[in-house]
């Protein structure tokens, strides 16, 4: 007898990648599965966000007769699907609204960020699968997941290769790392389409010169910085606002939009919540931080 597999995406913000992997699979055994399975025999549920943990403790008491499964990064940062199972085609009906390619084509990163989770999770950069391998022929566009798909260039280009040749839309969801930026891959990056923006990211004032050289070779290039990029800046705690609103301004100066990404295990104060409202882009390109500032802290008293 076939079994019934109970998916639980609890707080993905895209398409759960991990789930979609296990419905293949447990579809390929012949199991009913999906997120609407009544009496379930087994339950994969998914956590990405540690704050969240607590959504499973009920599990095991409203389906005592279920194998429970639970994995993701909030909730065990050293637990993976076996590598069979990630590397299983995505089952794309999992979410029928979704009409993107999902995937990983690099694992890892040989940085070692202080905020960040991805060493610890997925250990040092290689490479996980061709583009090929989750490609839907019906998609016309792709969202990769890959951490730092810039730490082989090579890898970088074959990957891109593939993209224009199927003329495709992408988006390097997490990042693409200026401080790895030359001419030819700025030439390459303007010959892409972006699903919507060019994610890079200005976390320290150390690589500060890279930055400006790596915006500056983009332009060169042909890529409208205005409205095709925007870059991640990291805000730890509110003892990082000021340092955070002076990587804002460099960028403000080179013309290309911040989005503030605030610790989400940090106490958030008013001026963390005002350095990040300032960054949208209707205001941020229009009126320095200052003069916001002041003009709610009028409206409020």
């Amino acid at each position: 007898m076939s079994g019934r597999t109970l998916l639980i995406d609890i707080d993905s913000t895209i398409p759960n990648l991990a789930l979609m992997h296990i419905s293949t699979w447990k579809k390929a055994q012949g199991n009913a599965v999906g997120f609407n399975i009544e009496d379930p025999t087994e339950i994969y549920a998914s956590i990405v966000f540690n704050r969240n943990r607590h959504a499973a403790d009920g599990l095991r008491f409203l389906y005592p007769d279920a194998k429970i499964d639970i994995g993701g990064g909030g909730y065990d940062l050293h637990k993976n699907l076996p590598e069979e199972v990630d590397r299983m085609m995505p089952d794309y009906g999992l979410y029928p609204d979704w009409v993107s390619d999902l995937g990983f084509t690099t694992r890892g990163c040989g940085r070692r960020c202080y905020f960040c989770v991805v060493p610890r999770k997925e250990g040092n950069f290689r490479i996980n699968q061709h583009p090929q391998e989750f490609h839907d022929p019906r998609h016309r566009s792709i969202v990769l997941m890959d951490n730092n798909i810039l730490w082989s260039k090579d890898w970088f280009f074959e990957v891109s290769d593939w993209i224009i040749r199927n003329d495709m839309a992408v988006d390097f969801n997490q990042g693409l790392d200026l401080r790895l930026m030359d001419r030819e891959t700025a030439r390459r990056i303007a010959e892409l389409r972006p699903l919507k923006y060019w994610h890079f990211a200005f976390d320290s004032m150390d690589y500060k010169d890279d930055v400006i050289k790596g915006i500056g070779m983009l332009k060169d290039a042909g890529v409208d910085i205005r409205r095709h990029t925007n870059v991640y800046v990291y805000l730890h705690d509110d003892s990082q606002t000021e340092d955070a609103l002076e990587r804002c301004e460099i960028l403000r100066e080179l013309g290309t939009l911040p989005y503030i990404m605030v610790n989400r295990e940090a106490k958030r104060t008013q001026r963390m919540t005002d350095l990040k409202r300032w960054t949208r882009p209707h205001i941020f390109f229009t009126t320095d931080f200052k003069d916001y500032s002041r003009s709610i802290k009028r409206a409020t008293t």
